[in-house]
C-alpha cells in the first residue's frame, strides 16, 4: 500500500507527541512534588479496599508515604536547581529507597495491597509472575521485560515510568537449590539478574532497533512470596536460642537465606511484613465491605438486568467457609460465588425481574 503520509504530516505527528509526552511527564512530577498523603492517610484509604491485614497495611502504608514524599521534595529541590529539566532532576535525585518484601499464603491479598497502595498515589504499577523466568536456560538476560511492562504501564513514557511500582510476585519459587554439574536454572541466576535492576542501575530497553535508557534508581519494588516452611525454620533459631514469641517478629535476613534466597537480593527489601492467613470472618466481611467486592460485582451485573440479588447471612457465612476450606484465600471467592450463581444468571436476565434471594439452603444444592 502506498504511504501517503508526507514528511511535513510525520514532523507534526512526532511533535504532537512529544508535546503530549512532555504534558504527560509535568502532570506525573507535579503529582509527586505535591504528594503529601500520611501514612495514616493511605491506609485509612487501603481500609476502604483490602480487609483485615492491619500490621501489614501499616507498614506498607509507612513505606510508601515515606517514599513519595522523599521523592517529592527531592524532586522539587532538584528541578528549581536545573531549570525545570526533568531528566536531570531525576538523575541527579538521590532519596533512600524501603523497598517491600510481603510473605503469606495464597489468597491472602499481598498482590492486591500493592496494587490498591500504587492506585491511591498515581503511579504505575505492574506485577511480574517470577515463575516464567524459571525455565532451563534462563540466566537473568531477560530482566529487561520487567521493565518494558513498566514503560507500558507508563504510556510509554519513561520520566514516569521511573517513578512507578513493581511488584515481583512467586518471588519463593526462584529460590536456588545445589547443583553438581550443568547450568544452575533452580533460581539464582534470576536472583542475580534481578539484583541489578532492584538496586537502581541504569538499564538499557531494547526496542527493535532503538534503545532505551530506563533508570531503576526510583522505583519502588515490591516482592511477594509464600515460603511455606520460613516458620519451622525462624521457629527453629528461635529455639536454638533459648527465644520465645511470635516468629513474624522475630524474621531474620539469615532465614530467607536458608529458603534459598541470595543474600545480596534480600538486603534490598528492608521492609518486611507477614501476612495471616484469611479467617472465614475476613472473607465474608470482603464480601460485605469492600469495595472491590466480588459479590459486589455480581450484584451490580444482575442489577443491570433489574434483578436484585441479596445473600442471607447464613449463606455469606458458607460461602466464607467453603472458600476457606479450598485454601485459595479471597480468590476463591468469585470462584465459589460463580458456582452457585452460574444457573441464575444463565436462566433469569430477560425473563424474570425482582428479588433474587440466596439462603444456606440454596448454597449448599449448588455446591453438592
Amino acid at each position: 500500500m502506498e504511504d501517503r503520509i508526507s514528511a511535513e504530516t510525520r514532523q507534526q505527528i512526532r511533535e504532537k507527541m512529544e508535546e503530549l509526552k512532555e504534558r504527560q511527564t509535568g502532570d506525573a512530577v507535579k503529582q509527586i512534588i505535591e504528594f503529601d498523603k500520611t501514612p495514616a492517610d493511605l491506609k485509612a484509604e487501603m481500609d476502604r479496599f483490602v480487609i483485615g491485614q492491619e500490621m501489614g497495611k501499616k507498614a506498607i502504608a509507612t513505606a510508601i508515604a515515606f517514599h513519595y514524599r522523599r521523592l517529592g521534595n527531592a524532586l522539587r529541590l532538584a528541578m528549581a536547581q536545573n531549570g525545570e529539566d526533568v531528566d536531570v532532576a531525576l538523575r541527579q535525585t538521590k532519596t533512600p529507597k524501603a523497598n517491600i518484601m510481603l510473605i503469606g499464603p495464597t489468597g491472602c491479598g499481598k498482590t492486591y495491597t500493592g496494587e490498591v497502595a500504587s492506585r491511591l498515589v498515581g503511579v504505575p504499577f505492574v506485577v511480574e509472575d517470577l515463575t516464567k523466568f524459571s525455565e532451563v536456560g534462563y540466566v537473568g538476560q531477560n530482566t529487561s521485560d520487567i521493565l518494558l511492562d513498566l514503560l507500558i504501564s507508563a504510556g510509554g513514557n519513561r520520566h514516569v515510568a521511573q517513578m512507578g511500582i513493581i511488584y515481583l510476585d512467586e518471588v519463593d519459587k526462584i529460590a536456588s537449590e545445589p547443583v553438581v554439574y550443568g547450568k544452575d536454572v533452580s533460581g539464582r541466576g534470576v536472583q542475580k539478574g534481578l539484583l541489578k535492576m532492584v538496586e537502581g542501575a541504569e538499564n538499557t530497553i531494547e526496542l527493535g532497533k532503538e534503545r532505551l535508557a530506563l533508570s531503576t534508581k526510583h522505583v519502588l519494588f515490591m516482592v511477594g512470596g509464600v515460603y511455606e516452611h520460613l516458620d519451622d525454620i525462624v521457629r527453629k533459631r528461635m529455639a536454638r536460642h533459648g527465644r520465645d514469641g511470635d516468629w513474624k517478629d522475630c524474621l531474620l535476613t539469615d532465614d530467607l537465606v536458608a529458603c534459598g534466597m541470595e543474600r545480596q537480593l534480600m538486603g534490598r527489601f528492608p521492609v518486611r511484613v507477614v501476612y495471616d492467613a484469611l479467617t472465614v470472618q475476613d472473607l465474608k466481611d470482603i464480601m460485605v465491605m469492600s469495595e472491590d467486592s466480588p459479590l459486589r460485582a455480581y450484584v451490580n451485573d444482575l442489577t443491570a438486568w433489574g434483578i436484585d440479588l441479596r445473600l442471607t447471612d447464613d449463606a455469606l457465612s458458607l460461602v466464607a467457609r467453603r472458600a476457606e476450606e479450598e485454601g485459595i484465600g479471597a480468590r476463591g471467592l468469585t470462584s465459589i460465588l460463580h458456582r452457585v450463581l452460574l444457573e441464575d444468571m444463565y436462566r433469569l436476565p430477560g425473563t424474570y425481574t425482582g428479588e433474587l434471594l440466596v439462603d444456606a439452603g440454596y448454597i449448599r444444592e449448588r455446591l453438592r
